[in-house]
């Protein structure tokens, strides 16, 4: 089995949860690959471009288990949507509706302006600054939905109640329609960052990790 990890929206590989999660897999003698979702210009990315840039990680030949953060865990269940190689899917705060998201988080007025501009400036928590982003980002998110996986596969989720940024509810109704969906609610906020190890705990017995 390979492992890969999928940061956030405006994130890198060097998130508090990216490098928490490989040194332990480190400790079990493990490689979990965390490539950079930014690519080489983050104001230029869009989601469709970064999941081309996933399938180099994957291999018909080898199963892979998909760990992802917020739209790094909507970007899994995309993935997992094109790719029958991925076998099981652990998800933090999945950003499920992204576009519905982000239009009701800027509202409509917002939204145009960003469309005639053709940028808009958003904070990158991993360059710790503001950076601009291109209109074709929210264009081509509005392409892709959870409701795109529609085969079964184990998943894992865990999605803190007080999640101001995608609310639990969404997974919960993810999980409700699918069978084989296990939905931890904590209680914790959406970076999710209160009991790391206990969340290490339930991802390596899901995942078999010994």
């Amino acid at each position: 089995m390979n492992y890969l990890y999928l940061h956030g929206f405006a994130s890198s590989p060097q998130s508090t949860k990216a490098k928490y999660m490989q040194q332990k897999f480190a400790e079990h003698g493990l490689t979990l690959h965390v490539p950079d979702l930014n690519l080489a210009d983050f104001s230029s990315v869009t989601l469709t471009e970064q999941l081309a840039h996933l399938q180099t990680y994957l291999s018909d030949d080898e199963p892979i288990a998909v760990i992802g953060s917020s739209l790094g865990g909507f970007l899994a269940v995309q993935l997992a949507a094109q790719n029958l190689s991925v076998q099981q899917l652990v998800l933090f705060a999945p950003a499920f509706g992204f576009s519905q998201r982000i239009a009701k988080a800027l509202g409509s007025e917002n939204i145009k302006r960003w469309e005639e501009e053709g940028i808009r400036e958003f904070y990158h928590y991993g360059m710790k600054r503001d950076v601009n982003l291109q209109f074709k980002f929210f264009a081509d998110a509005q392409q892709y939905s959870e409701e795109k996986l529609m085969r079964s596969l184990p998943i894992l989720i865990f999605h803190g109640i007080h999640d101001q940024v995608v609310p639990a509810s969404l997974s919960e109704e993810f999980a409700k329609r699918r069978s084989q969906v296990t939905l931890k609610l904590l209680d914790d906020d959406h970076a999710l960052g209160k009991d790391l190890e206990t969340t290490w705990q339930d991802l390596k017995q899901f995942l078999s990790i010994f």
